[in-house]
């Protein structure tokens, strides 16, 4: 179970939050943000890098990170991936939009085998990588379709599909990360955002 942190423009996660998502999801980190009228990435990143990183960059940014659900533990299938044809796999780039994602597509297979031969055609596959390619062939509205939680990362704008908490200003994909030592549970409130109940056991 991935997880990811949509973060708007001054609001960023502390470096213990961060070393609590590593710890339930530790096969790396992502994180993509705007400059120069376009959307750039880093990944292959562990907590404390990430923390270092992001407390330098403006503006609104998504973080995201895994647990190796589909395909093999490597820096290259972290995410975010391009949307591009063959979504590449390098660690840092520039592109028009990225997409993270948040849980697992068992109909990927059967997805990349209907798109055009010359869209990745090397062995490191991912369902969130495959994903990347299908928006860049079909667009941002096929995520309705698939399952899970994404996020897509534009140069003007950013689309959440899926169901969404929000956790002190920041939309995450899950609360899967928050320490089971810690006595309370997230509770959904009246007013569609998530509030801590001390009294309650711990999940």
């Amino acid at each position: 179970m991935c997880v990811i942190l949509a973060c708007p423009d001054n609001v960023r996660p502390n470096e213990q939050t961060l070393r609590n998502c590593e710890r339930a999801n530790p096969h790396g980190a992502g994180v993509a943000w705007r400059e120069s009228g376009e959307v750039w990435w880093m990944k292959g990143l562990d907590a404390v890098e990430l923390s270092d990183l992001i407390g330098r960059i403006p503006g609104e940014i998504v973080i995201h990170f895994r647990w190796a659900s589909v395909g093999e533990v490597t820096p290259k299938l972290c995410h975010p991936f391009p949307v591009t044809p063959c979504a590449t796999t390098r660690l840092t780039g520039r592109a028009r939009s990225v997409l993270f994602h948040n849980g697992t597509w068992t109909g990927w297979r059967e997805a990349l085998g209907r798109m055009p031969r010359h869209r990745i055609t090397d062995k490191l596959v991912s369902d969130s990588r495959v994903a990347a390619s299908l928006v860049n062939y079909l667009g941002p509205q096929v995520l309705d379709r698939l399952p899970g939680r994404y996020a897509f990362f534009d140069r003007e704008f950013t689309e959440l599909y899926g169901e969404w908490h929000d956790y002190g200003g920041i939309k995450v994909s899950n609360l899967h990360f928050l320490p089971l030592d810690e006595a309370r549970v997230c509770q959904p409130s009246t007013s569609g955002f998530w509030t801590f109940e001390d009294d309650e056991e711990p999940f």
